[in-house]
């Protein structure tokens, strides 16, 4: 949630409100799909109803995700950031959206991938398990 205080009380939204040609569009937060980077614009992908939309923005994605909350968006490559609660699957360095989109996920995000989801079944898990127990 997006946390913000007014009149000195805390203030949680699931809409932010983006800047369009004649004014400001509300969007929910879980209808982000994903960020993408484009010189010093960033485009903003939204899934509803099964269709996926695009708004451009003239601020850097950098700019943009200091504005969402960070429990729901994640960075993974210096163009990227995705709403966490659209991946559909994560296979090595690769992440598939909700929609079917898929990308690499740099080696410097690739750790923060790996910690904030739990892996059932990764045998890379159950040795890691295995040593702290060992420890």
């Amino acid at each position: 949630m997006n946390k913000k205080y007014v009149n000195g009380s805390a203030y949680n939204s699931e809409h932010v409100f983006v800047m369009i040609e004649w004014g400001y569009k509300r969007v929910c937060i879980h209808d982000i799909l994903y960020l993408e980077a484009q010189q010093d614009c960033c485009n903003i992908y939204l899934l509803k109803d099964n269709k996926v939309g695009k708004i451009m923005v003239t601020i850097p994605l950098c700019e943009v995700l200091e504005d969402l909350d960070i429990e729901h968006f994640m960075r993974i490559h210096r163009s990227y950031a995705v709403n966490i609660e659209h991946i559909n699957m994560i296979a090595g360095n690769m992440v598939r959206m909700d929609n079917g989109r898929e990308f690499t996920i740099s080696r410097g995000y690739k750790d923060s991938i790996d910690e904030l989801f739990v892996f059932i079944g990764s045998r890379k898990r159950v040795k890691e398990k295995r040593k702290k127990a060992d420890s």
